[in-house]
């Protein structure tokens, strides 16, 4: 029986497809994985690595899915033959003209297959030979290669598919690693409006151990900052099991994370592993449990919502601290434009992309607006930023594992709590009784802020710095998160107190997941200013308390490793 909230596709490479010999066969392998997991549709890849199938091999296979009543698409996976001398990837070189009329064949045999198909996440460029050099010409690498893969995207992708069958729907998926995307040609701003549709990838597979070092949260942001960019239009997200045999939760929370960002569809990678690798043996039957779990409670979701922040297209820097800061309990909604009309703005390095900047955040301040924004976009920004606040980074740093807090606004700091190991942060210059320091970190005889706020017009402006390794806030104590949490999230209809690494999913109509990546059970509280009459947690009724003279209830919570808690209020 099928999902209900969600479909679920598997991406077939083209070398396990050439590797069936006998559909019967091949049939009682597939028949035990569909009694895991309800497959509903397929993307049968023509052409990888140098290899491309035979049509009437692949006729033969799209028959078979058909009769068992799965739908079939295409793939193309645009990379060059591997070399292992090497290493890394060996996408197209897109100035050949050999190869681009190489990839126009298989893109019109795909589309005579198919009415529609997939371009796995190989469609960037990284060549240097001495015919792109010449392309190039003046231009930066990162203008050359978005203007090239543009004019790839219309002329060799798009309009020979067309040509070739009418019906046709072409799909770009974009990969996981969004921050750097201009440098090898995706262009995020363009791509998407070529193609009939977009893709997400969503591993993050093993943050720690793997080049890629990707936030867990990642999985959940990226999908909805691509929905931004393509609403309606981004069909699902796509996740592996690679690196994650060290943890068998960690390959389920791809999935679980893409679901919270209600994806249409949750596209599995890849037939082969999945099917014959027996490192992964165990995955199907437990991805299957998952995507029934979660078929159950997606259904309770509203629109998933949180503090609006700013990625302009082609922006780079404070690399991916979006998802560290989500792993912090702050729920996130990225957009490609910036969110005028949002109560609270949160701005990293990245948004400087944007050369009017300082003026957009004027005006927000200007309607009442709270805006958060990051030292390195204050460093980025650089004098401009003295418009809004008489604040500089100059290099100075301060290793800090005692904290402080202020209670009144900046006028005196209390406490002094401390964290397992000295944080590296950056010190601001800034000018005394103009702005003030609303959390610190304690040094010899002296302290350095953390947190700073100013009025500016109608509005707040907040300054956060953020320490060298950005994975050092997960060590910040609770008390300290718990600062910057009220900060992020006072205009929401709940706050989070606790440690770093829960992570909370907000939606609007008053429903919440807490999901914790600690490996051990972990107390935390729900703060809800409105005060809610009743509570839910996982269909359970939960006495919450009412913390007058504070005016807000709260719900304490035990969250246990790999358990989703969907709260209801």
């Amino acid at each position: 029986m099928n999902y209900k909230e969600f479909t679920v596709s598997i991406y077939c490479p083209v070398g396990n497809l050439t590797a069936i010999a006998s559909i019967e066969e091949f049939d009682l392998k597939f028949s035990r994985m569909l009694e895991k997991v309800n497959i509903e549709k397929v993307y049968l890849e023509t052409y990888r690595s140098g290899v491309t199938i035979e049509k009437a091999q692949m006729l033969r296979i799209k028959e078979y899915f058909l009769s068992k009543e799965i739908k079939v698409a295409g793939g193309i996976t645009t990379d060059d033959v591997y070399d292992p001398s090497e290493g890394g990837f060996s996408p197209f070189c897109y100035t050949s003209e050999a190869v681009r009329r190489k990839l126009e064949n298989i893109v019109i045999m795909t589309s005579e297959l198919f009415d529609e198909f997939i371009l796995d996440d190989f469609f960037f460029t990284n060549c240097r030979c001495e015919q792109c050099i010449e392309a190039k010409g003046n231009r930066s690498w990162q203008d050359f290669r978005l203007d090239l893969m543009k004019e790839i995207s219309e002329e060799v992708i798009v309009k020979p598919a067309k040509r070739a069958n009418p019906d046709c729907r072409p799909i770009i998926k974009f990969p996981n690693w969004y921050e750097h995307f201009q440098e090898a040609g995706y262009n995020l701003e363009e791509e998407p409006k070529i193609f009939d549709s977009i893709y997400t990838g969503t591993e993050t597979r093993n943050p720690t151990y793997t080049q890629q070092h990707l936030p867990k949260y990642l999985s959940y942001f990226i999908m909805r900052y691509f929905e931004h960019i393509a609403p309606g239009r981004n069909l699902g997200g796509w996740f592996d099991p690679y690196e994650c045999t060290y943890n068998l939760t960690s390959y389920l929370e791809q999935g679980y994370l893409t679901l919270f960002a209600k994806a249409k569809e949750a596209m599995l990678f890849s037939l082969g592993s999945l099917l014959n690798d027996a490192a992964f043996s165990v995955f199907p039957a437990a991805v299957g449990q998952m995507f029934e779990d979660m078929d159950g409670m997606m259904k309770k979701l509203g629109e998933p919502i949180g503090v609006p922040c700013y990625l302009p297209y082609h922006g780079h820097g404070e690399d991916y601290l979006h998802n560290y800061i989500g792993m912090c309990g702050i729920p996130l909604d990225p957009y490609p434009d910036y969110p005028k009309m949002a109560s609270t703005v949160f701005l990293t390095q990245n948004a400087a992309k944007d050369t009017d900047l300082v003026g957009k955040i004027k005006k927000s301040l200007c309607n009442g607006a709270d805006v958060i924004v990051t030292s390195g976009l204050v460093c980025q920004l650089g004098s401009a930023f003295h418009e809004l606040a008489h604040v500089t980074y100059q290099g100075q740093k301060m290793y800090v594992n005692t904290f402080m807090v202020s209670e009144n606004g900046g006028v005196s700091m209390e406490g002094s709590v401390e964290a397992a190991e000295k944080i590296l942060f950056p010190v601001p210059q800034m000018f005394t009784n103009d702005v003030w320091q609303i959390a610190g970190g304690y040094g010899i005889d002296n302290n350095s802020p953390i947190l700073m706020k100013t009025k500016y017009a109608k509005g707040r402006l907040f300054i956060v710095s953020i320490p060298d390794d950005q994975g050092q806030l997960y060590q910040l104590p609770a008390p300290l998160l718990n600062v910057l949490r009220r900060v992020f999230t006072s205009k929401l209809s709940v706050i989070l107190e606790g440690p770093s690494k829960v992570a909370m999913f907000l939606y609007d109509n008053r429903t919440l997941i807490l999901r914790s990546f600690l490996p051990y059970s972990v107390a935390c509280r729900l703060l809800f200013p409105d005060g809610p009459v009743s509570i839910l947690v996982n269909n359970k009724q939960i006495e919450a308390t009412n913390n007058r003279p504070e005016k807000e209830t709260s719900l304490s919570l035990v969250l246990h490793p790999g358990v989703n808690y969907l709260v209801e209020f």
